[in-house]
């Protein structure tokens, strides 16, 4: 399975997916690296932000893109109860990650460490007011080819 999903990041890639991570990318200088993954957990984006190309994820970060997916329907289980979630950020001792629902899509973002916490939550909100017209094109994108 994982070298299928491997294999579909080169066929999901599209212009408007990429248009999407520039404006990603565009939020602030401290954004290293992007994965967008649908809301099934394909990986539609893996990108550097000094990349000029995607990346093609080994089977390890597809893994890994897949679980981060798992755990949005997870949480989502709970909204009800407990409210949406905004964004998941962990501190980890080499960079920082950043996780935002957005529709139909996950963003996963590894962040410069020295990006402080306002910051962080100022990028969250960013990638929440993304024009959800560039949104639904790059959705799009992956289903009607």
């Amino acid at each position: 399975i994982n070298f299928i999903l491997v294999k579909l990041n080169k066929f999901m890639t599209t212009k408007e997916i990429n248009e999407l991570a520039e404006h990603i990318f565009e939020i602030h200088s401290g954004i290293e690296h992007l994965g967008l993954i649908d809301l099934e957990g394909h990986v539609a984006l893996d990108k550097a932000a000094t990349a000029n190309t995607p990346n093609d994820p080994d089977r390890d970060r597809v893994l890994f893109y897949y679980q981060v997916s798992s755990r949005r329907n997870r949480r989502e289980h709970f909204d009800d109860a407990y409210g949406k979630t905004t964004y998941i950020h962990i501190m980890r001792e080499k960079m920082q990650q950043l996780m935002v629902y957005i529709p139909m899509f996950t963003v996963y973002l590894t962040i410069n460490h020295a990006v402080n916490q306002d910051e962080i939550a100022i990028i969250a909100q960013s990638l929440h007011n993304i024009d959800h017209e560039i949104i639904d094109r790059a959705a799009k994108s992956l289903f009607y080819k």
